[in-house]
């Protein structure tokens, strides 16, 4: 599989069922390596493929696990021992978050990683539905992916505090959160640079869960009870807010000329570098 045959709907689809999917991750990133397991990757703990991955043994054994995880659960009815689209999907975003770094270096080929794997006798790697649709996520849509697991994380903590019932003192800590989870939403959608109806698709689903979700609390909760806590605006009112922003002023045209041709050199010069970030990554 090719970024270029995958649909929004595909790419994002795992989002729908977030919760059970972080548990799962957060179960396998707590794990840590034995005896039994710490040369999983020998054969090639040298790749340049573990570049951006400080310790390559506890890596492939975090995988390993989320794997037997997902690859043994009887998600929604799903028979276990088998893997579906979703658990792919999930699979894929999981490799391409860690694998390729912060910068999203294209020249890390997650496909690879995984067929190593499965090269190697003791690993019992047997999903080949998994091989097909592992394929590195381009820079654009991998960003967004990573901006909504944070929110969703930023989520999970809210939840956190509801749940334990932390006192007044520390209530604070319930507006700390929701003050991050609405400056970050603002921003992936003002920052957002293609590919936005399906990301945006993708925040109205996680908006419409953080406001269901945690409403109810507001009245039995002893540090979240404003229920404007939980309101964020839709994309629409986002984009046309910051349109319409105090940055936004009239420029007189003596001023205006002179500044066209610094303006476009600039735009030229980020479209170069835009299209080298974003665009440049290898078929595997």
């Amino acid at each position: 599989m090719t970024a270029d045959n995958v649909t929004g709907e595909e790419r994002y689809s795992f989002f729908k069922s977030i919760d059970f999917y972080m548990t799962k991750a957060e179960s396998a990133e707590g794990k840590s390596v034995n005896s039994s397991q710490e040369n999983i990757c020998k054969s090639f703990l040298s790749d340049a493929i573990f570049k951006h991955i400080s310790f390559p043994e506890l890596f492939c054994v975090q995988f390993k696990h989320l794997y037997d995880l997902l690859y043994t659960s009887n998600k929604g009815g799903q028979t276990a021992g088998t893997l579906d689209n979703t658990d792919c999907a999930f699979l894929n975003f999981w490799l391409n978050d860690k694998l390729r770094g912060v910068n999203n270096d294209p020249t890390i080929c997650v496909k690879k990683f995984y067929q190593n794997l499965m090269a190697l006798k003791d690993t019992n790697l047997k999903s080949t539905l998994l091989e097909k649709k592992l394929y590195n996520i381009e820079g654009r849509y991998l960003e967004n992916m990573r901006k909504l697991y944070d929110l969703y994380n930023i989520k999970n903590k809210v939840s956190e505090i509801i749940v334990q019932g932390i006192q007044e003192a520390k209530s604070s800590s319930c507006s700390t959160y929701t003050k991050e989870c609405y400056g970050k939403y603002r921003d992936a959608i003002i920052n957002c640079l293609d590919g936005c109806f399906d990301f945006y698709t993708a925040l109205t689903d996680f908006r419409n869960k953080y406001r269901d979700e945690f409403i109810y609390y507001t009245e039995s909760s002893t540090s979240c009870k404003s229920k404007e806590l939980f309101e964020l605006p839709d994309y629409e009112t986002v984009l046309k807010e910051h349109k319409s922003g105090p940055f936004k002023r009239i420029i007189t045209l003596p001023v205006l000329f002179p500044l066209l041709g610094m303006f476009f050199t600039l735009i030229f010069s980020d479209t170069v570098k835009y299209n080298t970030y974003f665009n440049v990554y290898i078929e595997c």
